[in-house]
């Protein structure tokens, strides 16, 4: 090491360099507290002997000067003297001392405190480098982030987000969202809302998002069904994300004209469906796995359709608001929530927001938080226009047909995903499906479930009555020994309409097609029938009700 010796007695500094020279220390000498400031700038030494009372400048102002000079820069500088008393003793450690030596020099003493203030600078000097290392990395993510955030914004910035059909709020508890929030429209004028939390929050979980935006403004542009579109990005996600991530959805629909919501949902809080004075109407549930768990033979598309009035609104949200805390560490909650949509508060989106916000106080986000409203009424801009390429002389008109016998009715795969993927191939009708899917799957239902094998709707109205009833339903599926469904199918353009024709018949004894459901509004069964003729041109039930007919008719003209 580089010893500074400032010492105004020669025979103090002789004795001193004699020591630390025998243990292979260079030495600088100086012979009062000015004469040492100038040596010190002048050497740059690494570890400074200081004597306390000298001529010209004492030790104590030497210090400071020397202090002063270094900045951050840590060099050790121990203290050469004979007082004793405490206040003498720290004011030399307040003004920049590390350490002091009682004269007379004790050999092994000097040595011993040189060694550990030796061994105490080099680690200051790793930490030096250590943070000048950290600094330029943390410059170097923050240009990076700058680069990701414009990246993001330019993925993003095809969302619809100042519609007056929506109402959004976007809260991200890091620099980077966790939870995506996208909307489009579609060729035919319908609106999409998609809602997203990737599993995390900040960088890592936001990298998800670019995959899925992608794939969802590509669908939007063809016009897709909510259910293809689903499927598409779980496939997606699946591919790109490690198995640990995965996303959370809900998508929604509605229609040119504000009258339909067509919804699939997976992992979500559940999703709440108001009138316009914002009083719940119903709550919709999310019965499907999150994107990016299941294999594609595994997927689940059925979707929700639901026809709406002018005015009902449709709320979507991560769960960053029911799982928010305040400083006591308790929950928001759902019920809470739900509080906002009891018709009583004058706008629940605002109030809600609010409420969370003053609910959690100063108590940092310890989650995304994301809400989407969705107002039914017709959607005002369509910024896609029709594809020209598909002239209506080319539309070609097709025949399907295939009968369901005991083993298809009895397999764990439905039939009807089967035959819906086959229509959505029909560049017409592809976007279109989950309305397909809704009408089939109905008539599927009844013809199996009433028509073969004979149960009763009035078993549901029982308190027990679901588990009841799917109890039953699996025993005499499994003792089905005879029975089949006939399922046909036939599109054809009439004028500037495209008509699927379906028809539906089952080899059961029929069901009371025609009997008024007894059911209150607040019952799920009995509805399908209504939403199939809400759905169709026309829909025509004969023999007994095993048998049925129906038009679904599209537009060709928009």
């Amino acid at each position: 090491m580089k010893i500074l010796i400032v010492e105004d007695t020669a025979t103090n500094r002789t004795l001193l360099t004699w020591i630390l020279e025998d243990n292979g220390h260079e030495v600088i000498e100086a012979a009062d507290g000015k004469e040492g400031v100038e040596q010190f700038k002048a050497y740059q030494p690494d570890l400074v002997l200081m004597d306390v009372l000298m001529p010209v400048m004492d030790g104590v102002e030497a210090t400071k000067q020397i202090r002063s000079h270094l900045g951050n820069t840590h060099v050790p500088i121990i203290f050469l003297t004979a007082l004793s008393d405490d206040a003498s003793l720290t004011k030399c450690l307040e003004v920049g001392g590390d350490d002091f030596i009682s004269k007379p020099i004790n050999e092994q003493v000097l040595k011993a405190k040189i060694n550990a203030h030796s061994r105490i600078k080099e680690l200051n000097e790793q930490l030096s480098k250590q943070n000048i290392e950290l600094t330029r990395l943390h410059q170097l993510t923050q240009q990076e982030h700058i680069i990701a955030k414009k990246v993001f914004e330019t993925a993003f910035s095809a969302s619809l987000l100042d519609s007056s059909n929506i109402r959004h709020y976007i809260s991200p508890a890091a620099n980077f969202n966790g939870d995506l929030l996208l909307t489009a429209i579609s060729p035919s004028g319908s609106l999409y809302g998609l809602v997203a939390d990737f599993t995390g929050h900040g960088l890592p979980a936001a990298i998800g998002a670019l995959p899925l935006s992608k794939a969802f403004f590509d669908a939007a542009s063809r016009g897709d069904s909510v259910s293809s579109i689903a499927k598409e990005l779980n496939h997606d996600l699946g591919e790109f994300l490690p198995d640990n991530m995965f996303a959370a959805a809900a998508i929604a629909e509605m229609n040119a004209n504000g009258s339909r919501l067509t919804i699939w949902m997976g992992g979500m809080p559940d999703a709440l469906l108001t009138n316009p004075d914002g009083k719940l109407k119903q709550t919709i549930q999310s019965r499907h796995m999150p994107l990016g768990i299941l294999e594609n033979d595994e997927f689940e598309r059925d979707c929700y359709v639901i026809n709406v009035d002018p005015g009902d609104r449709l709320y979507f949200y991560t769960d960053g608001i029911p799982e928010a805390l305040n400083s006591d560490g308790i929950m928001y909650g759902e019920k809470r929530l739900l509080e906002h949509f009891n018709g009583r508060a004058a706008d629940p989106f605002d109030s809600l927001i609010q409420d969370n916000i003053s609910f959690t106080g100063a108590q940092s986000q310890a989650d995304d938080i994301t809400i989407l409203e969705l107002i039914c009424k017709p959607v005002e801009t369509c910024p896609y226009p029709r594809p020209q390429d598909l002239a209506l002389s080319q539309i070609i008109p097709w025949n399907f047909s295939t009968t369901l016998t005991v083993d298809e009715l009895k397999s764990c795969t439905s039939p009807i995903s089967k035959i819906v993927d086959f229509i959505g191939n029909d560049n017409v009708l592809g976007s279109h499906t989950d309305y397909i899917f809704t009408i089939l799957t109905e008539l599927y239902s009844n013809a199996l479930e009433h028509g073969i094998l004979g149960l009763s709707s009035e078993i549901k109205k029982t308190d027990d009555g679901y588990l009841e009833y799917y109890e039953q339903r699996k025993v005499r599926l499994k003792e089905l020994q005879e029975g089949q469904i006939q399922v046909s199918l036939s599109f054809r353009r009439q004028s500037e309409e495209g008509i699927l024709a379906i028809t539906m018949i089952d080899s059961g004894k029929g069901f009371a097609f025609d009997t008024k459901p007894t059911t209150n509004e607040h019952d799920s069964c009995g509805r399908g029938l209504s939403l199939i003729k809400s759905l169709c041109h026309w829909a025509e039930y004969s023999e007994n009700g095993s048998r049925v007919d129906l038009e679904y008719r599209v537009n060709l003209s928009r």
